[in-house]
């Protein structure tokens, strides 16, 4: 009686598991239908569009709501992108430009920010940003297994992978956010005459100096994607690579910069830091709050970085 028992609660699971499976592969299926139509908003709709253009373009640039937000791609070429997604870090950036062509010439800057290289908590788990394309790209899906940041059931269950994205990919998909076909990933931010106060209360608060502790230690983890985009490079003679740090209000240490610019120097990387660009010259019509420019304050940065970048052409 047990063995029979046993039997079909076997058969029950085993039924329940194919059942589920295959349910599970038409929801992929149909997600996937709606979402390849989507271009714009930062759930899927500019990681499509970056998939779509980025062997034919002649800049990119990759990083997170900093290098989104302060580099203008027209000021370089009239043919770039800006891959600058919010929130993410250097393992969303090792997988997309992993992606790329390697004898395809391009500029390629990678926005770097120095703290998030010393910060312990750092664990690559931006790299789930790209978790919609699982089962969809090779380079990408095994960029994510390799990543560990994907459990046993989202690798069964490929639909899981939409968790979280879902309704914005939806939304845009009947309501796109904007014209993708003039959108090149730039998004600069304005401040109006109402948040002006408000912002220089924030900014002046962002005067005040911590004392500057040298303990700062690589996280291991930033440190091999880092290295990953290295090994990228060196396969790759067609590309320019450009690693830069854009300015923020007030850095209250320098011994981070210090020691991050020296090991960008150990690792052959053409590396450009500007945390302090304006530290001196407190001109708060260029910042939205102490870490992010506003419109005037990008153009300005924007406009430095491509006289800099001249000067390696000459």
């Amino acid at each position: 009686m047990n063995t029979e028992i046993t039997k079909k609660l076997i058969k029950i699971v085993a039924l329940t598991l194919l059942i589920s499976y295959g349910l599970d592969k038409l929801v992929f299926f149909g997600l996937n239908t709606i979402s390849d139509k989507v271009l714009t908003g930062q759930a899927i709709g500019k990681l499509n569009q970056f998939l779509t253009l980025k062997d034919s373009t002649d800049f990119l640039v990759f990083g997170n709501s900093r290098a989104n937000r302060h580099i203008d791609v027209n000021l370089f070429s009239s043919n770039g992108y800006n891959m600058g997604i919010d929130g993410m870090g250097i393992a969303y950036t090792s997988a997309l430009i992993n992606t790329l062509q390697e004898d395809k010439k391009q500029l390629v800057l990678v926005h770097i920010d120095t703290k998030n290289f010393f910060d312990a908590d750092y664990d690559g788990s931006d790299i789930r940003g790209m978790k919609t394309k699982y089962q969809r790209d090779n380079k990408i899906s095994k960029t994510l297994n390799d990543s560990g940041h994907l459990s046993v059931l989202q690798r069964f269950y490929y639909s899981m992978n939409y968790n979280g994205s879902a309704i914005g990919i939806i939304k845009n998909y009947f309501k796109p956010s904007y014209d993708y076909r003039t959108y090149n990933g730039y998004d600069p931010l304005s401040v109006d005459a109402s948040q002006e106060a408000m912002r220089d209360i924030v900014l002046s608060k962002a005067m005040v100096n911590e004392e500057c502790e040298d303990k700062y230690q690589i996280n291991t983890i930033a440190l091999d994607y880092l290295k990953s985009i290295q090994s990228f490079i060196e396969k790759s003679q067609n590309k320019t690579f450009l690693f830069v740090t854009s300015p923020i209000y007030n850095d209250a240490c320098d011994s981070d910069n210090e020691k991050f610019s020296l090991l960008m120097k150990d690792l052959g990387l053409t590396y450009w830091d500007y945390t302090n660009l304006y530290k001196n010259a407190k001109d708060n019509s260029y910042w939205k709050d102490p870490t992010h420019m506003s419109k005037k304050g990008a153009e300005a940065f924007s406009l430095h970085l491509l006289e800099k970048y001249k000067t390696l052409e000459n």
